[in-house]
């Protein structure tokens, strides 16, 4: 949904994820490795979103964030994609969670804001620490 709460017809979800050695520096360890789909985002420049591995209190442990353009076209006109997040203790992973956070259009910022100085504002993004 926009900030208006108007639905822009897009989704995207963590098709999987698993912990293993990143096959660039197997030597740091188990990373967590999570596949994902963005389906509606009818062109390469799409949505982004907040990636965190949680822990069982939902807690984030890593955040990134994930594009729909870093995602590869398919031929059913999804974007499938996959990333890494190192966290300090791997087996504490319970989930990786998606969470709403796209900035990728241009919007004024406060200093230009017409108004007051207030008006819409990207949301925070999530970070480790963070009750999900």
């Amino acid at each position: 949904m926009d900030t208006d709460g108007q639905t822009l017809g897009v989704t995207v979800e963590v098709v999987g994820w698993r912990l293993t050695p990143h096959p660039q520096v197997p030597a740091d360890g188990d990373k967590v490795h999570f596949d994902y789909r963005f389906d509606g985002t009818g062109e390469p420049r799409g949505p982004v979103v907040d990636a965190c591995a949680v822990d069982q209190d939902r807690v984030a442990l890593r955040c990134t964030t994930v594009d729909a353009a870093g995602a590869w076209p398919e031929p059913d006109g999804t974007r499938t994609g996959d990333d890494w997040l190192g966290v300090d203790h791997p087996r504490r992973v319970a989930a990786v969670l998606f969470l709403p956070n796209d900035q990728s259009y241009d919007r004024p910022s406060c200093a230009t804001d017409p108004k007051d100085g207030g008006g819409k504002h990207p949301p925070k993004s999530a970070s480790t620490g963070d009750q999900l």
